[in-house]
């Protein structure tokens, strides 16, 4: 499974000979780059909790390199320390790993050739690596759709529940991903942050195999995992006989809002076939669709088949219209 590890600055440790209070911190890790200013003193831990970076690896143990330089910084002299770093990240832990390394900051004053200084300062600098998964799924939240808004064009569009995401990264407060299934698949899209800095993605989320469903047209029942529900379609335009897939939701439909006192999923619609404005819903009436009447059942059945997925990026099982 793909993982992704965020690698960041957590704390800063001055110890030994005090050689001035304005340090300059500079890390890089795998191109990823952080540079950050802090007044400290000797003595002192100063907290920072400043990503360097995130990166996606499928392996067990994730092997990086840091690059660390100290430099305090002075009108006429700057004393520098650097440390070479080695991180080996475990993957399968998801608490917070942390790497601690120490740079040596010599103090160095130089006038006309002359050379003098012999304060050492001793910078103790903790880099810590959280591990998540990569791969995330819309939560299942309210009436079961979760804004977005894609970075092309900028529109707010709606992911229904258990949709499949991979984060990319997160800047100034939000989340950006590429969309993996549904209409809007290889698309770039953004979210805001949880006001604790979180991911509003979920995980732990397991797909389920297609569902098989079938409906009968003189019936007037579709039976889904041995379960029965009562349905209707329209009288002058049934649907044909034959097989369709069951695609997943594409938009909230507005035709649910007048049962979500009953069915809190009532905006969830399934299209029937790939093209057409035929859709398996909720409801009491049908329009043309395949709609289920017993509308305090949908929220179950609705869930069944946000789960399900019958391919990668569209489908999530096959009705079968019988007579």
């Amino acid at each position: 499974m793909l993982k992704s590890i965020q690698i960041k600055l957590n704390k800063i440790k001055y110890s030994g000979n005090s050689i001035g209070d304005d340090v300059r911190i500079e890390i890089e890790v795998l191109g990823k780059f952080l540079q950050i200013d802090k007044e400290i003193k000797v003595g002192k831990t100063a907290t920072i909790n400043q990503e360097i970076g995130e990166f996606e690896t499928d392996q067990e143990i994730f092997r990086a390199g840091a690059l660390i330089t100290i430099i305090e910084k002075d009108l006429l002299f700057n004393d520098v320390g650097s440390v070479n770093g080695s991180l080996k990240i475990n993957t399968t832990i998801t608490e917070p790993q942390q790497f601690v390394f120490q740079a040596q900051v010599k103090e160095t004053r130089s006038v006309f050739g002359k050379i003098w200084g012999k304060r050492k300062a001793y910078f103790e600098i903790t880099l810590e690596a959280k591990v998540s998964n990569a791969i995330k799924y819309a939560p299942n939240k309210g009436d079961g759709w979760l804004k977005i808004i894609l970075q092309d064009n900028g529109k707010t569009e709606a992911l229904p529940a258990y949709l499949k995401v991979k984060i990319n990264n997160k800047n100034n407060g939000r989340e950006y991903f590429t969309i993996l299934e549904g209409p809007y698949r290889g698309r770039i899209a953004s979210i805001e942050l949880n006001e604790n800095g979180s991911s509003q993605f979920i995980s732990g989320i397991t797909n389920m195999p297609m569902v098989l469903a079938s409906y009968s047209i003189s019936q007037k029942i579709l039976v889904l995992s041995g379960k029965k529900y009562q349905a209707t379609d329209h009288i002058d335009t049934p649907l044909e006989k034959g097989l369709y897939d069951i695609e997943m939701p594409d938009a909230p439909h507005r035709g649910g809002v007048t049962y979500l006192n009953k069915a809190r999923l009532a905006k969830i619609w399934f299209r029937i076939g790939h093209s057409g404005s035929r859709y398996l819903h909720t409801g009491r009436v049908s329009l043309g669709c395949l709609t289920i009447i017993e509308v305090e059942k949908w929220d179950a059945l609705c869930e069944t088949l946000l789960k399900a997925r019958k391919d990668a990026s569209m489908s999530v099982g096959i009705l079968e219209v019988i007579d």
